[in-house]
């Protein structure tokens, strides 16, 4: 800029500046058509994920068959990711949890598929400024999104509803199910529901949210990744946007806990 935009000589400048003049004659080396279509891929990935990071990015090129063989280690995907410009956020330290049950050893472990399944109520309004609710069902286990599904309110026999269309699309009930101590889930209906089909509850401590992180943790991305970016007009398109990221939560999106593979690969 010395040199461009005042008329400074290349000597003055880099004398100025502190600068060698060999690093300030040497040209950027040629990019190759490797790295041009790598590059091209992680501004897809961030163009269709906004919410996405490098991470995720990397591994979702690392589950497509067309990037077999292509070097997509760590560094190299996290400075292209930078050089395009990409948003890169440190990764956050987790806070130890010093409320009640926080640190009890004997909490209910998820140990295979439908064992032990988590759902809970999340809050947002349309443009018209109606509320509206979602009931958000996860599979501790694969971390597999089983239902989200979008209503003005939510009755304990709805919830026992969806509950049985779970069962119906899987062909077996959980065995426990973990849930706050909410009125729609301590209703006498989803109670009795839950001794006829043998399924077992296990309630967190009252005003203890950290006691049912996992689906904690899907309502911030839920909110993080499609929530905060859309404006719902109606209950129509709230449902639509809803089975639009149940599908690329459980098909395309990259899990941490999952070694980097999505919940249906799992």
């Amino acid at each position: 800029m010395a040199v461009e935009k005042f008329g400074a000589s290349e000597r003055f400048a880099c004398s100025v500046l502190g600068q060698n003049r060999s690093a300030f004659r040497k040209k950027k080396p040629d990019m190759g058509f490797d790295e041009t279509q790598l590059r091209a891929a992680l501004r897809a990935v961030a163009v269709k994920h906004p919410a996405w990071g490098w991470r995720k990015a990397r591994w979702h090129l690392l589950a497509q068959p067309e990037w077999n063989g292509v070097a997509l280690n760590r560094k190299r995907v996290r400075r292209l990711w930078r050089d395009e410009g990409l948003v890169c956020k440190p990764r956050a330290r987790k806070k130890r949890r010093t409320g009640p049950g926080a640190g009890e050893q004997k909490r209910l472990t998820a140990e295979y598929p439908m064992h032990v399944v988590s759902f809970d109520f999340q809050s947002d309004v349309t443009s018209c400024g109606r509320h509206i609710r979602f009931f958000n069902v996860i599979d501790e286990y694969t971390r597999t999104a089983l239902a989200i599904i979008p209503r003005r309110s939510f009755k304990a026999t709805d919830v026992v509803a969806v509950l049985e269309n779970i069962i119906a699309e899987n062909g077996t009930a959980p065995a426990y199910v973990r849930c706050d101590n909410g009125p729609e889930f301590t209703a006498e209906a989803l109670v009795s529901w839950c001794d006829t089909a043998g399924v077992d509850t296990a309630f967190i401590d009252p005003g203890s949210p950290w006691q049912n992180g996992f689906i904690e943790s899907f309502n911030a991305q839920f909110r993080r990744e499609q929530l905060a970016g859309e404006i719902m007009d109606s209950m129509a398109e709230a449902t639509y946007l809803a089975d639009e990221w149940k599908a690329i939560y459980n098909h395309e999106r990259p899990h941490g806990s999952l070694a980097g593979m999505t919940p249906k690969r799992y």
